[in-house]
């Protein structure tokens, strides 16, 4: 497939732009932002399923980039990260954030049970379920997250292609520079960790 080979092309000249932009160069922050942006604002709006939400996430998110891009390591402990894999962790952190503070800003909007006549029941009430689906949300993203880490590298680096970046098992393969063969058991055992750990937590049944 010939868009393979540009792809992985296409990752090292991110890495590129990264290490310029750890140097104050805002041009290839620029250049960052406009090739990264719309991948990362649909993550946010999967996670946050708002507009103007995703859009502030997505603000301090780019802000993050730039301050912490010095921190950037295309390998951590022999595994490879690749550089839009770095990028996308800084969305879900802070959309993990959003969600968390969007909970408490939900529960402090319901009444005491104090002064409560039934007119004020019933205009709130409706903020009950939506709180509560809320928290549901935010902890199962944790739970996710959790489990994820907990992953051995290679499992783990597989999924977050797949699935987060959106990768075909053959596209993954090539980022990785490994056997598609093995690609493909790393993300079936992945997968199976990942739903055993989320089941022991009561996540899935």
């Amino acid at each position: 497939m010939p868009i393979l080979p540009e792809m992985k092309k296409d990752n090292a000249s991110l890495e590129a732009l990264i290490t310029c932009a750890a140097q104050g160069d805002h041009a290839s922050f620029q250049k960052i932002y406009e090739r990264t942006h719309s991948h990362l604002f649909g993550l946010a709006v999967r996670m946050l399923g708002q507009g103007h939400a995703a859009e502030d996430v997505l603000q301090e998110a780019y802000v993050s980039i730039w301050k912490n891009a010095t921190s950037y390591r295309n390998e951590i402990n022999g595994q490879p990260i690749a550089a839009m894999t770095w990028l996308i962790a800084i969305v879900r952190n802070k959309s993990l954030d959003a969600l968390r503070a969007r909970v408490r800003r939900k529960e402090s909007e319901l009444p005491d049970s104090g002064d409560v006549d039934e007119d004020d029941i019933q205009a709130t009430s409706s903020l009950a379920p939506s709180a509560m689906q809320l928290l549901e949300q935010a902890t199962q993203a944790l739970h996710i997250d959790g489990c994820m880490k907990a992953l051995d590298g290679s499992h783990r680096q597989t999924l977050a292609l797949a699935y987060y970046q959106g990768l075909s098992h053959s596209e993954v393969a090539v980022q990785m520079g490994a056997p598609l063969g093995s690609v493909k058991a790393w993300i079936r055992r992945g997968l199976e960790k990942l739903k055993s750990c989320l089941s022991a937590q009561g996540v899935v049944a």
